[in-house]
């Protein structure tokens, strides 16, 4: 998604997702530090509320109730 014209901090980086409704892209300040995220194996499915996380070798998708959601890859991001 193209960076809004508001936005004067890091874009793309973060997402934000309820349990129904669409994703939002954040305009806020990239967390470079690591700690405490954790790395998804390959083929790896697990429900946090009402959405859905799967991880696979193409990438990480995750969707809602309502089917919206995001994919990310080393090529790639899409919310849908």
């Amino acid at each position: 998604m193209p960076r809004p014209a508001d936005c004067q901090s890091d874009w793309g980086h973060d997402f934000f997702m309820l349990n129904t409704g669409p994703v939002q892209m954040m305009c806020e300040p990239l967390n470079r530090n690591r700690d405490g995220f954790e790395r998804a194996e390959y083929g790896v499915t697990g429900e946090f509320g009402g959405f859905t996380c799967h991880s696979s070798k193409k990438g990480l998708e995750c969707k809602n109730q309502d089917g919206h959601g995001f994919f990310l890859s080393r090529a790639v991001q899409r919310v849908f």
